[in-house]
């Protein structure tokens, strides 16, 4: 029941830790898409309000210049705007420009106006004239709007000498096929341009518009893919600084979750292994105490038996502090150079002083090169594989302690004939307070603090502890120390 409440609180924990950063994100991503969309906007309306101007006066520039047209046509010059110019014999010889005829022929000499008309899909711009000379009918004068397309970029020039935007005639939207050759001129003028702004003509052309041209790409798309390529990059880093500290919050809830359940295991097991001894203590001492004791044999046993007893709690206390010592940095390796040889016969006297039930072989390898180790410490981390190797194997004890030469360093191996450790269970092995989930262990004394430690120890030296196991063919620990 504690696990499943932990495991609720964790998933609890990472639900809200996924909707707190989830959620600003997402609205995060919906500000910065609109915000590029806004800046788009804003840079064409300002560049539309820039160019509004200039347009305004060229309107008027392309007007005077249609005027100047017809003022020649007048006063019976040429012009490259005018294309045809031709009696108007009365409202009926242009049915589509009847009032305008009536209008012209109120005229006074040397003035005009302008009309124009759409038929059959063609449109015509025309400017009805009264010569200054004679009294003839007004002349009906046909426009030459390619030529006018022309003459737009010439006034745009005259007038904004050091522009940079094209200014060009924009024909109608409609298909219309009279103006298929001014189409081909302005798209051969405007090739490669975007159209920042636009301003409408009046009579004779309508539907007719002058624009504002920028060479190269749209520049409020530039600066919408400029601003929208940060943004990406930013909301990509973003993600990714999300994506890492998920991974490490995830990571570190599940080492905390484990190591809850570890110290929940090594305060069982700890409690475990301090109850047995204390029990026999307080057995054997009220004993003694009561007298019941039978004999100075009887009384040495229990003296004996309470020695052994406090020599176990010695050595799990001391586990515990060692254990301490190596986690805040304040035990100190006092090496010094040492012959292998040497070093495992120490390590054989420790171990026949401690008066295990069982034995060992010993096989070396001649010509070891020494080693600069802590003998203490690394005795320690030897005799803790042999104390595993003694409990972990059945009566039948086969238990070697070998040393042989691995590249350039020392291997010292414990291989035993024991049941062998599941695949699963060989990377967690040296965790602290880990215990294998099996019946064995649990039947076995220990704090699952021995590996850790030794894992420790043999790491301090610039060595490394590994394992080689296959269930039912027993373990093999593999202590590798560089030479001296």
């Amino acid at each position: 029941m504690p696990e499943t409440s932990e495991l609720i609180e964790f998933r609890r924990a990472f639900v809200w830790l996924l909707c707190g950063m989830l959620l600003p994100s997402v609205a995060l991503v919906a500000f910065g898409v609109v915000a590029v969309a806004n800046e788009r906007a804003a840079v064409e309306r300002r560049l539309a309000e820039d160019y509004d101007a200039r347009l305004a006066v060229l309107r008027r520039e392309v007007m005077a210049r249609l005027d100047q047209a017809a003022d020649a046509v007048a006063e019976g010059r040429r012009d490259a705007l005018v294309a045809s110019a031709s009696p108007l014999q009365g409202p009926q010889t242009v049915p589509a420009l009847a009032d305008a005829a009536k209008q012209a022929e109120a005229l006074p000499r040397g003035s005009h106006l302008f009309a124009g008309f759409d038929s059959q899909g063609e449109r015509s711009a025309y400017a009805l004239v009264r010569a200054q000379a004679g009294a003839g009918a007004p002349l009906l004068v046909l426009l030459d709007l390619p030529a006018l397309a022309a003459e737009v970029p010439k006034l745009a020039e005259q007038r904004f000498p050091r522009e940079r935007a094209r200014f060009r005639l924009v024909p109608p939207r409609e298909p219309v096929a009279a103006l298929a050759a001014l189409r081909r001129f302005v798209a051969e003028a405007g090739n490669n341009g975007t159209i920042v702004a636009r301003a409408q003509l009046p009579s004779p052309l309508d539907g007719f518009a002058l624009a504002a041209e920028l060479p190269g790409d749209d520049p409020a798309a530039a600066v919408a893919f400029r601003n929208r390529s940060l943004y990406i990059l930013l909301l990509v880093l973003l993600y990714v600084g999300i994506g890492v500290g998920f991974g490490l919050t995830i990571r570190e809830m599940r080492r905390a979750y484990k190591l809850s359940r570890l110290k929940t295991d090594f305060v069982a097991n700890i409690s475990h292994e301090l109850r047995t001894p204390l029990t026999s203590v307080r057995l054997f001492a009220e004993t003694l105490r009561e007298g019941r004791a039978e004999g100075p044999d009887e009384v040495r046993e229990c003296v004996e038996l309470l020695s052994s007893e406090a020599e176990r709690l010695s050595r799990l206390v001391e586990k515990l502090l060692d254990w301490s010592r190596l986690e805040s940095g304040r035990r100190m390796l006092e090496v010094q150079k040492i012959e292998v040889g040497k070093l495992l016969e120490e390590i054989a006297a420790a171990y026949r002083a401690q008066q295990l039930p069982a034995t060992y072989q010993t096989e070396i390898e001649p010509g070891l090169p020494p080693l600069e180790v802590d003998r203490e410490a690394m005795a320690q981390v030897v005799l803790n594989l042999l104390h595993n190797a003694v409990k972990y194997t059945g009566p039948d004890k086969r238990i070697r302690l070998r040393a042989r030469r691995a590249g350039k360093g020392v291997a010292i191996e414990v291989e035993d004939n024991g049941p062998g450790v599941r695949a699963q269970e060989r990377k967690r092995i040296f965790e602290r307070f880990y215990r294998a989930d099996d019946l064995l262990a649990r039947q076995t004394e220990g704090t699952g603090l021995g590996l850790a430690i030794s894992k420790k120890i043999v790491e301090a030296h610039g060595g490394k502890i590994e394992l080689e196991s296959k269930l039912g063919s027993g373990s093999t620990f593999r202590v590798v120390l560089p030479a001296a």
